[in-house]
């Protein structure tokens, strides 16, 4: 056979895919192939038995993964829901923002934690964990605020000094949430995998949404009022 002609392993495999009763056509093959090497296979159907039954195997480990996951889950919103039914109660900005994030400490192991916000907003100059960035802010926190999706993982240098001025050097890991029409929301852990590019971040976008709506109604209010 020329070798225009021949054939690879991978082009045998398409084929044996697309023929999966070619055994059953040419049942002197078996005589000629050769098993992988796993005592618990001696024939071709003791073979398949023992892929299928690992197969169940990784099925079944799967299956509790996304048990467990689902749990967690469940129990995260759970502690969404009594957070926020805490601090709405909160009579001003301020004591919204310092009930917020004392919460955020007992209860979602955030260590550290600051808001930032692109303009002032009443009551809320005097926090120490409130920083108001009304003139010239980096690009990668506008960059941030225009996708509008949370970040979770490491940071550079430079912006853990800007996001946690105080604690910079013991931040492992971070989750950065823009706030709609406010800004950013900045939750810090020394541990480094405590935040990651991997998880799931559907708990921090509805964390941000309660607390544009909640700032936003006071500032109503206010507006009302004067």
């Amino acid at each position: 056979m020329s070798d225009n002609m021949s054939l690879n392993a991978e082009q045998v495999a398409d084929y044996l895919r697309d023929h999966p009763d070619l055994l059953r056509h040419y049942p002197e093959l078996i005589d000629h192939l050769q098993w992988p090497e796993d005592p618990r296979s001696t024939s071709l159907i003791q073979h398949q038995v023992s892929r299928l039954r690992k197969r169940n195997e990784q099925l079944e480990h799967q299956l509790k993964q996304l048990a467990a996951i689902a749990g967690d889950n469940e129990r995260l919103m759970q502690r969404l829901h009594q957070l926020t039914l805490e601090v709405m109660t909160a009579e001003s900005n301020a004591s919204f923002v310092t009930r917020l994030f004392k919460l955020l400490a007992r209860d979602f192991s955030a260590e550290m934690a600051s808001l930032h916000l692109v303009d002032a907003h009443p009551d809320l100059d005097d926090l120490d964990c409130v920083h108001i960035h009304a003139g010239t802010r980096p690009d990668w926190f506008d960059k941030l605020l225009d996708k509008s999706l949370p970040y979770c993982g490491r940071l550079t240098r430079k912006k853990a000094e800007f996001l946690f001025p105080r604690q910079s050097t013991a931040i492992g890991s971070s989750a950065l949430v823009p706030v709609p029409g406010l800004g950013l929301l900045a939750i810090g852990s020394e541990r480094e995998d405590r935040f990651h590019p991997a998880m799931g971040t559907l708990f921090l976008e509805l964390l941000s949404a309660t607390i544009a709506f909640r700032l936003k109604r006071l500032e109503t209010d206010d507006r009302k009022r004067a």
